[in-house]
């Protein structure tokens, strides 16, 4: 087994970054929780984007060689696989299962490569989301029916989960604007910017006066409330501002 070359964060990172440049002019909204709130209700997520869709990002472990060991795995394929391993016992897999619903939509996203230079190639290229695997948690096991391996591959449509084994199958289209018909995809960055800002005030996290909003400034404003949230509340908002912004 050679485990992967980049950590999850590198991963999260290419893969968000790229997911969300693909819909310019117009781009969904970023949320990255911090680790308090990732562990509360309506948590379990490493990035929501656009409000209603969710990622949980994992980066697996890359078996070439068969062995007895791994020999159940090995033949479902009977070539070289990824996996990975999830625990339907945790408090996370309970939050994302209930994140699940009509409205919302939420995947398991992993690395179908596992070296920094195919990530630093897939990401140059604009190839990472496309060369990942994401699993819906409607198609996964059950919350706490306990430890679980999912086996895929890059040549398959199609993945394993085992201790009982059930095919799941990956998911392609991830475009908010097929999924939600009704969600509002039309914000500028400016306008997501002021509706952060009109969130804050009502939380009462902030004061009127202490982030400047001027029509004027578009691009002032958009950075002031970047800024605010790393600072203040350590919530990375990774806005990306096309020139007709």
């Amino acid at each position: 087994m050679e485990p992967c070359r980049f950590s999850e964060t590198q991963f999260s990172f290419c893969f968000t970054f790229e997911y969300i440049k693909q819909f310019f002019p117009v781009i969904p909204l970023p949320i990255f929780p911090n680790t308090v709130e990732e562990g509360r209700p309506g948590g379990g997520y490493d990035v929501q984007i656009n409000g209603n869709i969710y990622f949980q990002f994992k980066v697996p472990g890359f078996y070439n060689l068969v062995s007895n060991f791994i020999r159940q795995h090995w033949n479902v394929f009977g070539h070289e696989f990824y996996k990975i391993k999830f625990r339907t016992d945790e408090e996370q897999y309970r939050l994302l299962k209930v994140l699940q619903n009509p409205t919302n939509q939420v995947y398991y996203a992993t690395p179908e490569f596992h070296t920094i230079n195919a990530l630093s190639s897939h990401y140059s290229l604009d190839r990472v989301v496309s060369n990942s695997a994401l699993f819906s948690l409607n198609d996964l096991p059950a919350y706490g029916s306990g430890k679980h391996n999912l086996i895929y591959s890059p040549r398959q449509t199609w993945a394993k989960v085992f201790s009982d084994p059930i095919q799941v199958k990956k998911v392609k289209n991830i475009n908010p604007f097929e999924l939600f018909q009704e969600a509002r995809l039309g914000l500028t960055i400016y306008d997501q910017a002021k509706d952060i800002r009109s969130i804050l005030l009502e939380g009462q996290y902030i004061h009127d006066s202490s982030i400047f909003f001027n029509d004027n400034k578009p691009a002032q404003f958009v950075k002031e409330i970047y800024v605010a949230l790393l600072t203040r509340f350590n919530i990375h908002w990774y806005p990306v501002i096309s020139l007709n912004q």
